[in-house]
């Protein structure tokens, strides 16, 4: 080989400290051995990847690039004997699993719950995306499956629908309209509303969109925010109103009123859980059984 993970780990340690002495105190090595580790990689490489004075140490461009592409590499490689140590251990299988605002309240808790105490072998790692990054995901596979909005038109993705909400105005306790058992479109292009980011929201953000132009409206956007906790925030201290798929679990009616937005045709929001065709294991063929038969009291 040119060059092997010591030359690259060292090389990360002067990267990142630029300086040869806190480099070596941190991997633990005499410093004249982690400068000769250093110069090894560049003669091998045929490239200068550091600049050395007396006084410090800087990155070259082609330093700059290799250290973003080495932290990587050497990411990986600790991602991986993490794995190998939990197979050995006794984790059988891991599942990667994207979820949304809109899954992640409850059916995707609901869902993990019951197939953590039915599969105890197999390891279940959550991981926060909207739903146009899952598929990118999924099709990278940096994720095993995905509780999105939606299905997506993919020939390499399979999907089936796991849960229907109906749109749902949340307000504060005070305001006139929670005085109503349900809300119009119409009612609600009246008020100030919080919304969810475009960037973080994109999938719920066109629905409401959508239903509004259906209904001959146009949202009165008060204030966004990125994250649900950040939206209801915003709620409780009078800014809003906010349209979601249903009450958070989280929530209590003091804090929050829920009413449904009533609208024809009905707005449905759908959860699908979506996979890779390619690439369907038995653990992975039990989460999505257990998906759908929890998902059923979704299925409004």
């Amino acid at each position: 080989m040119r060059y092997d993970l010591k030359h690259l780990a060292t090389f990360v340690a002067v990267a990142e400290e630029l300086n040869f002495h806190r480099a070596a105190e941190r991997l633990t090595m005499a410093q004249p051995a982690v400068s000769r580790i250093v110069l090894e990689l560049e003669e091998r490489l045929g490239v200068k990847l550091l600049e050395r004075t007396t006084r410090k140490v800087r990155l070259t461009e082609s330093g700059r690039y290799l250290l973003e592409e080495a932290q990587e590499i050497l990411g990986r490689i600790d991602v991986a004997e993490n794995t190998v140590r939990l197979l050995a251990s006794g984790t059988k299988a891991i599942l990667r699993v994207g979820y949304t605002t809109i899954t992640g309240h409850s059916l995707v808790p609901d869902i993990t719950r019951e197939f953590r105490n039915a599969n105890p072998d197999v390891r279940v790692e959550l991981t926060y995306l909207h739903s146009p990054a899952q598929r990118d995901k999924i099709l990278q596979d940096e994720i095993d499956l995905g509780f999105i909005e939606g299905s997506f038109q993919n020939s390499e993705i399979e999907s089936r629908p796991v849960a229907r909400h109906r749109l749902m105005a949340l307000l504060p306790p005070e305001h006139p309209l929670a005085s109503k058992t349900e809300l119009t479109i119409e009612e609600l292009a009246r008020e100030q509303l919080v919304m969810g980011t475009n960037a973080e929201w994109p999938t719920l953000r066109r629905i409401v969109v959508d239903a509004f132009q259906t209904a001959g409206q146009v949202l009165n956007v008060a204030q966004e925010a990125p994250s649900l906790v950040g939206i209801l925030g915003l709620v409780t201290a009078g800014v809003g109103i906010t349209i979601f798929t249903g009450m958070p679990r989280f929530c209590g009616e003091q804090a929050i009123a829920p009413r449904p937005i009533v609208t024809d045709p009905p707005v449905i929001v759908e959860s699908h859980l979506a996979w890779r065709r390619a690439s369907i294991s038995s653990a992975k063929r039990r989460f999505i059984e257990t998906s759908q038969k929890v998902g059923r009291a979704y299925m409004t």
